[in-house]
């Protein structure tokens, strides 16, 4: 029969159709294929000139920054990031959690049916998190309902991360990751951390492939998306039961992976990996 594969890329908003692999060799070179069809002229799969990989623009400095810190943590094991309490903010939306595609068989004549449709909104309703996590499992999490400057991020650290500290750590030394941003940053929140005798993590900026809260992040939108919140109250509700949902040993594989994202980085002379 006449079948095709239809992956919604949800994204871009669009959906390609694939037919079936035929098991032809390859009709291009790789320099060939680096080229858009239309002047090129080959005949080349959709997937093979579409969806490249998505990465933060790094400049020079950015990464000999990365590189420069990686080198100085390249000794350490999983026991020295163990002690490493990552958090991070994130923005969830309504339906548009399934960041992986859906995938659907459908005759060509049927692409636009109801059922073989992945709908999507122009401006979907969503919700600011702040979360934190170390190989031990999960942290607290909170909705974010304001935009965040140092006040803010002072109040999230007082009420949601010393709480996480306490309940996963004890009275026991860890190191504190945040993000690179201005008001991370600031003075007052140096102090305020200072004030608690906790060790703060040089970070280098536009750097998300060295956080392992990032993959935490993909999981959560994942088991989100599945309760398929409608409105707001359910999108909360649903971040939160699915927060608590995160098991420990997940957690745990993300913080191994640790020492592997620095050779990594080191390889790539500061560039980006695949993490």
């Amino acid at each position: 029969c006449e079948c095709f594969l239809v992956l919604f890329a949800v994204s871009e908003s669009v959906s390609f159709v694939w037919s079936k692999r035929t098991g032809r060799p390859r009709k291009t070179s790789k320099r060939q294929d680096k080229q858009l069809k239309a002047i090129s002229g080959a005949n080349v799969c959709d997937q093979t000139v579409r969806n490249p990989k998505r990465k933060p623009a790094l400049t020079p400095k950015h990464k000999r920054t990365r590189l420069q810190w990686a080198k100085e943590r390249q000794s350490w094991t999983v026991d020295d990031w163990m002690k490493v309490i990552f958090s991070d903010e994130s923005r969830i939306c309504i339906g548009q959690g399934d960041d992986a595609g859906t995938f659907v068989w459908c005759r060509s004549s049927e692409i636009y049916e109801e059922a073989c449709l992945k709908k999507t909104t122009k401006f979907p309703q969503s919700l600011m998190i702040w979360g934190c996590m170390s190989g031990k499992g999960t942290g607290e999490m909170t909705v974010v309902i304001s935009s965040i400057n140092a006040q803010v991020y002072i109040d999230i650290l007082d009420s949601f991360l010393i709480p996480s500290i306490e309940q996963m750590f004890g009275d026991d030394e860890i190191i504190f990751q945040d993000e690179y941003t201005s008001c991370h940053r600031a003075k007052t929140v140096k102090a305020f951390l200072g004030g608690r005798h906790i060790q703060s993590m040089s970070w280098p900026a536009n750097s998300p492939d060295l956080n392992p809260i990032e993959n935490l992040w993909w999981r959560l939108k994942k088991m989100v998306h599945k309760k398929a919140p409608t409105c707001k109250a359910d999108l909360a509700t649903a971040i939160k039961g699915s927060w608590h949902h995160i098991d420990a040993e997940y957690c745990l594989s993300l913080i191994e992976s640790m020492p592997q994202r620095l050779k990594a980085i080191i390889k790539a002379k500061g560039g980006a990996t695949k993490y």
